[in-house]
């Protein structure tokens, strides 16, 4: 005698769930191993061109580290955008009495920070003398608001009144008093992270 086992509908509900279960973690985990295998690509290209760490959690660098690191090929717009809190004008003053003190950190302290070894030595022996003090004293403006800047149409004097919340490098031209050729001098400047003006380049 033959007998004819059903499920009961409880039994059969409950394999149907488990294989839509089923089904659904497979597709999931495909998925989720796609987009991760896809994420490690994009990752990887971003790692060989220096766009993002090589050490896990792997992020991508922020636009403030890229500059930082020289990787960044354009200006960065935000660094363009930082509030300025120290003028050039006001940089330049601070120097300038540094030189007058003597005080070799001070004036040091108005470079930007890549440029601070390279001009170190240099203004150690102009302030360890005072004739090359004097006579560099002599030689730059007594004030930066006194020389003159450069636009894109013209070069003018007024520079109390720029905007330097929008840009991130500014260029003052002056000529050295006992220069019989009036040869133009440039003090150029970039804005900082914290918005300060520093001294690139004198």
């Amino acid at each position: 005698m033959e007998q004819n086992i059903e499920l009961k509908p409880k039994g059969k509900k409950k394999i149907i769930t488990i294989v839509i279960i089923l089904i659904i973690l497979i597709a999931a985990g495909y998925l989720v191993g796609t987009e991760i295998n896809q994420w490690w690509k994009i990752r990887k290209e971003y790692i060989r061109m220096g766009y993002a760490s090589d050490k896990f959690p792997f992020r991508m660098y922020t636009e403030k580290e890229l500059v930082e690191m020289g990787r960044w090929p354009v200006e960065s717009q935000e660094l363009i955008n930082t509030p300025t809190r120290t003028r050039p004008e006001q940089t330049y003053a601070i120097f300038r009495q540094a030189i007058i003190d003597g005080n070799l950190e001070k004036a040091l302290e108005c470079f930007i920070e890549e440029k601070r070894g390279e001009f170190r030595e240099g203004l150690k022996g102009i302030l360890s003398d005072e004739k090359l003090k004097t006579q560099m004293l002599t030689d730059l403006p007594e004030k930066l608001e006194d020389t003159y800047f450069y636009t894109d149409d013209a070069t003018g004097r007024d520079t109390k009144n720029r905007d330097l919340d929008h840009t991130a490098t500014s260029s003052y031209y002056y000529v050295l008093k006992n220069d019989p050729k009036r040869e133009a001098h440039t003090i150029s400047f970039v804005k900082n992270w914290d918005g300060d003006w520093k001294i690139e380049r004198l």
